[in-house]
């Protein structure tokens, strides 16, 4: 299903998040990693990013959104190149399993660090 985003991509990453302190935090440490960032407050506001054309190598999505979930953001996500998936929530490891079963993603709990985000993103090569 997923598919990675080009080149032109990789070193920039789509942050959905509804907590703007959240968004602001992971903001500013992917700044501070080199990473070119866009915000997106629901997934609505994600899925018209993406159809724009705009291109991500990484898109960290809140699990628990209201109005759309970030599994749902995933199904409806358009055609074409893909970024990796790194889900964000509160929620326990074993809580969030159906949503990493689902394809290729990734998990990320809220209140990680900077450094953390940096290893995560390290080791999907970004």
């Amino acid at each position: 299903m997923a598919r990675l985003a080009t080149d032109e991509g990789t070193r920039r990453v789509l942050v959905v998040d509804d907590d703007a302190d959240w968004r602001e935090f992971l903001r500013l440490s992917l700044e501070d990693l080199g990473y070119e960032t866009t915000e997106a407050a629901d997934g609505q506001e994600a899925l018209e990013t993406l159809r724009r054309g705009d291109r991500y190598g990484v898109m960290l999505l809140d699990l628990n959104m209201p109005g759309m979930s970030g599994l749902e953001v995933v199904e409806r996500l358009p055609r074409g190149p893909h970024p990796r998936i790194v889900f964000l929530t509160s929620a326990a490891a074993q809580d969030v399993g159906s949503a990493l079963l689902s394809g290729p993603h990734y998990y990320l709990p809220k209140g990680a660090s900077r450094d953390q985000l940096s290893l995560l993103l390290q080791s999907l090569g970004e």
